[in-house]
């Protein structure tokens, strides 16, 4: 018989509440500002939607293979409103999340870059924990900014790292992963 958790409280609010916490942060201390703090309050926000996913019923974390991770991973997140997302593989050692209905993304904002940080810090927590090691996650596209989707790269801090220095002397995403060894 399964131990029964007790699920931890959880608040609703409505979805214009993070873009407006996105504005307000910005206007008070500047994107960058605001993306560090959005990516570290999602990071802390990661400890309990790992516990939502490894307290659920059924077979624990740690015993499944990855096709009934990622299906549950997407349950969790599509079942709390934040969207619904696919998994690929963009390179050995990186995953995508991709996402054309994503919570956070305002499309009408008209953002110059990726601004889904509070997600990006989430699922770094989130993946992460499930992994047992540390990941980095990476937004390589955004529905804020115009694109069609929103895509959460993932994988290993250093590799993640080199996409990300890539991507700050000039090339887009997929130049960056294809220059990777």
């Amino acid at each position: 018989m399964q131990k029964q958790t007790a699920r931890a409280p959880e608040l609703a609010l409505p979805v214009p509440s993070l873009a407006a916490m996105r504005a307000a942060l910005e206007a008070e201390c500047g994107p960058d500002a605001a993306a560090r703090a959005l990516r570290a309050a999602g990071f802390a926000a990661g400890n309990a939607l790992y516990a939502a996913l490894s307290s659920n019923e059924g077979q624990p974390l740690d015993e499944m293979n990855a096709d009934l991770f990622w299906k549950r991973l997407v349950l969790l997140f599509s079942n709390r409103g934040w969207g619904t997302f696919s998994l690929s593989q963009l390179h050995p050692g990186i995953g995508a999340l991709d996402s054309s209905n994503w919570v956070e993304a305002v499309p009408e904002s008209g953002a110059e870059r990726p601004s889904c940080h509070f997600s990006t810090g989430l699922l770094a927590n989130l993946l992460g924990s499930a992994a047992g090691a540390e990941v980095a996650v990476l937004e390589l596209e955004c529905r804020s900014k115009g694109d069609g989707r929103c895509r959460f790269a993932f994988g290993a801090p250093e590799i993640m790292g080199a996409v990300y220095q890539y991507m700050l002397d000039g090339a887009d995403a997929e130049q960056s992963i294809a220059a990777l060894r």
